[in-house]
């Protein structure tokens, strides 16, 4: 995910599964310490903040806005590059908004395009763990499944952006859709 004095990233954040994978991220993740909680990544590098405007902001909502709330499941580890990842499920809704941004900003692909043409490609994803070597890694992979399968509720898009010193903070949120409700006989 982003690196030092990079510029700024759409994510979802995942409190709920935060509470779970934190104490491997502190360990095994150098960007927990960056101030970057739990996340799948939607788009990153994006704009630097002062490129970042109300015409922007307002993109950004009603890109969210067209989207449903997300309930996500966590069940599957995977490895690359030296990391460890945990996969959205479904996937689909998440390829569709990174679709859907990258679509009102092309000149920004995620992570500058550098992974468009890996064999490796993983897909959205939540890294726990990045840098270490295989044996480590199958280590954590088991131990990580054991807490499987994690489930969220993901009802906003969040704007992350970084500071001087390399520190991340949430810059905006942005609301998706909220799902209809239905009565005990399915009628909405």
């Amino acid at each position: 995910m982003p690196e030092r004095n990079a510029a700024s990233a759409l994510v979802l954040l995942v409190p709920d599964v935060e509470q779970v994978v934190e104490p491997w991220r502190e360990r095994y993740d150098p960007r927990a310490a960056e101030g970057i909680p739990a996340h799948v990544t939607v788009l990153y590098p994006w704009l630097t903040p002062a490129e970042i405007g109300p015409t922007e902001l307002a993109a950004l909502a009603e890109i969210a806005a067209a989207r449903p709330v997300l309930d996500l499941v966590f069940g599957r580890v995977g490895q690359f590059h030296r990391g460890l990842w945990l996969a959205p499920d479904p996937a689909e809704p998440v390829l569709r908004l990174i679709d859907a941004v990258t679509t009102r900003w092309p000149d920004h692909l995620p992570y500058g395009g550098a992974y468009l043409d890996d064999a490796d490609d993983v897909g959205p994803h939540l890294t726990v763990a990045l840098g270490q070597g295989p044996d480590e890694l199958r280590a954590l992979a088991q131990e990580v499944t054991g807490r499987l399968p994690l489930t969220t509720r993901v009802d906003r898009l969040d704007l992350v952006v970084c500071d001087d010193d390399g520190n991340w903070s949430l810059r905006d949120s942005f609301a998706f859709a909220a799902r209809a409700t239905t009565d005990a006989a399915g009628t909405p």
